[in-house]
């Protein structure tokens, strides 16, 4: 990318054509944490949030529900365990990396941990 070349735009004027500069690109960190924002934002429409909330509830208690009553091999509860590690630092991660979504954050991982609780 560093090998492109500059696009100059010119724009009529009543002097002649004049060369306006290009508007600044946003970085990828800047792209990267507005993709993240918009993924845990809660939706705007009152349907969707209906059913965004539930699914916050009721997923996690029906996997906390099966891991209490079904005989699950040991290896998928090594995995999940693990799964839910990883899970636990990328979420330390995003609440440190981008502070605008702290709250949000801090919501659903709330819904999800009454989700637990009620499937148990």
């Amino acid at each position: 990318m560093a090998d492109e070349q500059k696009i100059v735009v010119e724009v009529p004027s009543d002097r002649g054509y004049s060369p306006v500069a290009s508007t600044a690109q946003v970085s990828r960190l800047e792209e990267f944490k507005k993709g993240w924002r918009n993924a845990i934002a809660l939706p705007d429409n009152l349907a969707d949030l209906a059913f965004d909330l539930t699914a916050s509830l009721t997923i996690p208690a029906l996997f906390s529900s099966s891991w209490v009553s079904l005989p699950l091999p040991s290896f998928i509860r090594w995995g999940v365990m693990v799964m839910l590690a990883l899970s636990g630092v990328i979420a330390c991660y995003l609440r440190q990396a981008i502070p605008e979504i702290e709250t949000i954050l801090l919501i659903r991982l709330g819904l999800i941990f009454v989700g637990v609780l009620l499937g148990l």
